[in-house]
């Protein structure tokens, strides 16, 4: 309480300060837009682009997958949309999941500044928030979009392996939940496309099986660019348990075998089959013949066009079953 000394008379003026309340500005809606962009901004290259080439070309390939469905090829081009909204809500819910983790903060602020959290524009807490709101707005859109399935398991992947550290386990348990989840991105646009079916399921399950396969003993690759970083967070990662020349060679052998097992599984003929292997060998001369920060990435970005590559080979396919 303010203290008044003496006898104020009637005209006296008794100063009362009250503390200034300090009151945010709302932010405009270009703003938030930035914001989610930000989030998920390194993951077009390795979520968005390839999981929806895998779908289309799966949809559209003469394997049949289009023709068993109700649907004809013009009412699945209008679910494209719908397909991108479907891959990246979820991929918006899998950035928070991952970016709002303490260590993955501290590691962003010295590798990726410009993300929501380290720079400033969104507080953890904010984030906690904004997670609860997509995972709701994700699971009803993809009970809506027929892609309920698919949510739920890769929402099941998403807390495996960041609240219970499933990344940081070990190489091989990081690098299956890594698959199994962008398996889950492409089974999800599949779905959605085909209104909540899968076409010929042996296939679409033959083929999915084969892609966690492939990503699973190749997606390693990108730990090599990140090694500082996983080294901090005391990540188990394939380059720290078992040393960065291993790291590197694997990735070179395992991705030119699957560059010619999977033209062989779709029948793709001759010069198409001749791509991914083309695509791989120089993926395979930049990791080995550099070992610098800078080929390291080119190395990761070359993994995701290889990636893509192989998810475009059922277009190309000579068999129709």
């Amino acid at each position: 309480m303010p203290q008044v000394k003496g006898n104020p008379s009637k005209d006296s003026k008794i100063d009362i300060s009250t503390p200034e309340l300090t009151i945010k500005k709302p932010r405009p809606l270009q703003y938030h837009l930035v914001t989610l962009h930000l989030f998920t901004k390194s993951d077009y290259k390795t979520v968005i682009f390839p999981q929806s080439v895998f779908a289309l070309a799966l949809v559209y390939s003469g394997s049949g997958v289009a023709e068993q469905n109700q649907h004809g090829s013009g009412q699945i081009a209008l679910r494209i949309p719908c397909m991108l909204a479907w891959i990246w809500l979820h991929l918006l819910v899998e950035d928070i999941a991952n970016q709002n983790l303490g260590s993955s903060v501290l590691e962003d602020e010295m590798n990726k500044p410009w993300r929501p959290i380290p720079s400033g524009r969104l507080t953890a807490t904010e984030a906690r928030r904004l997670i609860r709101v997509m995972i709701v707005a994700a699971l009803a859109l993809s009970a809506f979009l027929g892609s309920f399935l698919p949510s739920t398991t890769l929402m099941t992947m998403i807390w495996l392996y960041n609240d219970l550290e499933g990344s940081s386990t070990g190489p091989l348990v990081r690098n299956l939940l890594n698959a199994v989840g962008l398996a889950c991105f492409g089974w999800g646009a599949v779905c959605v496309l085909l209104a909540g079916a899968t076409g010929d399921e042996n296939m679409t399950r033959d083929w999915l099986l084969l892609s966690v396969a492939i990503v699973t003993t190749t997606v390693h690759i990108q730990d090599l660019p990140d090694k500082e970083g996983d080294k901090a967070r005391r990540r188990r990662t394939v380059p720290l348990v078992y040393g960065e020349d291993w790291a590197r060679w694997s990735v070179a052998v395992v991705a030119s075998f699957w560059s010619l097992v999977c033209p062989i599984f779709w029948q793709v003929p001759l010069p198409y089959a001749a791509a991914p292997l083309g695509i791989s060998s120089i993926m395979s001369a930049v990791i080995l013949l550099g070992k610098s920060q800078s080929s390291s990435e080119v190395g990761w970005k070359l993994w995701c066009l290889w990636v893509t590559v192989i998810f475009l080979l059922p277009l190309l396919s000579n068999s129709i079953t």
